[in-house]
């Protein structure tokens, strides 16, 4: 006969009553575990009702919420296992364990959204979690259920009032799912093969400098105005890759800020920062993700670009603190060919910044199999009075033939970039058609470029 994983945990629990006391080390470390299973289940809960929206706040939550589970859940079975600590019966220890997967097997590994979401946490060593699935498999397992189940009948425990036997089916095994999983994983892992192989080609080829390449005017005007933590983006026409991210910028980073206003923020002296700070004293204030992984840059070399543009979070510099430790946790990441933003474990330049600023709804693009995170989507953010980002500046490089240097852009042709043609004037709708046409002259150099690159 079988029993229900709840019906066994509490059997065994009341079986433990008359051998355990408030106050020693069995009890606590067992109490200590089931608060944490039980705190951690109702926010997994929560998870669950909107898993299909979820945010880059709450997949990091998450991520924390699973990883200090584990820790408690492996600390309760160090704890009642070890010989001096005389805890019995110790069948209790591996009901416990069955307990707590097979809570996990029905709050996340049974649905689709989180399951995929937790299964990139278990890729990656920072996360702790490497060993969880096989650890899953062994507690959910018939012989181990079997086992348990034997050593009860064997033990002639009277059940508990309210507590009955439950005929249960099976509880989430991964392999179920693997054929959706895989499926869809190698679907898109042929795309992140042929995307990183393209975007080594891409970052190659160029067909000139940036327009506002060594502009002291504009880096003055830039250095004045940055404040800790703004948003920086780019837009680069000159190089193959800018033509590979949909929408208008190409890539976004962040200003650390300077020494001096890290120390005024609190922040130099903090453990989390220190491998920040020889970089900042080198004027290397801007941190980055591309496909070469994580990287700082001055901005006397970061302009050799277009266009560029600041945008800040408001209020960002009261939550300092917890935004520089998100972006120390990004360290030792990989670039995500795959360009999913629900995998923590590789982030693209957006994902780092969405991964690290706290709960901010981040505007998201759809694609056939997953979700994906652009600069523009986190630059459009600014063009909602009530939401927390604000616009800082935009400039745009001005071709040498036409005088060179840059044209500084308000918020309303800032806002452009990102309108549709159903929220343009026609005076606006002719400006852009004039802007496409420009578009494509560029291309056609640019196609012209490559033939005499490749030697066609």
């Amino acid at each position: 006969m079988k029993i229900s994983i709840l019906a066994l945990f509490l059997m065994l629990l009341s079986i433990n009553s008359n051998t355990l006391h408030a106050g020693d080390v069995c009890s606590e470390s067992l109490s200590a575990h089931i608060q944490e299973i039980d705190s951690s289940e109702s926010f997994l809960k929560t998870l669950a009702e909107h898993a299909k929206d979820i945010s880059p706040f709450e997949i990091i939550q998450m991520q924390k919420t699973m990883t200090k589970r584990y820790k408690s859940l492996k600390n309760f079975l160090s704890a009642y296992n070890n010989e001096k600590a005389n805890c019995a019966p110790k069948i209790l220890s591996t009901a416990v364990a069955i307990y707590d997967y097979s809570k996990v097997g029905k709050s996340i590994l049974a649905n689709t959204v989180l399951r995929r979401v937790f299964l990139g946490f278990v890729k990656y060593p920072l996360y702790e979690l490497t060993d969880y699935i096989y650890n899953y498999r062994k507690y959910t397992s018939n012989e181990l259920m079997n086992q348990v189940t034997a050593e009860i009948d064997a033990s002639k425990v009277v059940l508990p009032e309210g507590v009955e036997f439950h005929t249960t089916d099976k509880d989430y095994d991964p392999n179920l799912y693997a054929l959706s999983d895989k499926a869809i994983g190698g679907t898109t892992t042929l795309f992140a093969s042929a995307a990183k192989i393209w975007g080594f080609i891409s970052d190659h080829v160029k067909w000139r400098e940036g327009r506002i390449r060594d502009n002291s005017e504009a880096t003055k005007i830039l250095r004045e105005n940055f404040r800790p933590l703004d948003l920086v983006y780019e837009k680069r026409e000159f190089r193959l890759s800018n033509y590979t991210i949909p929408g208008h910028f190409g890539h976004v980073g962040v200003w650390l800020g300077t020494k001096d206003e890290l120390v005024a923020l609190g922040i130099w002296d903090k453990e989390y920062f220190a491998p920040f700070r020889s970089f900042v004293e080198a004027g290397k204030n801007i941190i980055e993700i591309r496909k070469e992984g994580l990287g700082f840059q001055s901005i006397d070399t970061f302009i050799n670009l277009d266009e560029i543009a600041v945008t800040r979070i408001k209020g960002i510099a009261l939550r300092a603190d917890e935004v520089y430790e998100g972006l120390s946790e990004q360290i030792g990441k990989r670039y995500d060919y795959k360009f999913d933003a629900r995998t923590a474990d590789k982030i693209t330049c957006a994902e780092l910044i969405a991964f690290s600023y706290g709960d901010i709804k981040w505007p998201q693009t759809k694609t056939l199999f997953q979700i994906s995170l652009r600069p523009d989507d986190l630059a459009v953010l600014t063009l909602d009075k009530s939401s927390p980002a604000e616009f800082v500046l935009y400039f745009e490089g001005i071709k040498k033939k036409d005088g060179g240097g840059f044209e500084s852009k308000n918020f309303e042709e800032w806002s452009k970039l990102f309108k549709t043609k159903d929220h343009l004037s026609e005076e606006e709708i002719k400006l852009v058609a004039e802007k496409k046409v420009k578009e494509q002259r560029e291309r056609d150099e640019r196609n012209e470029f490559q033939k005499m690159y490749s030697g066609a």
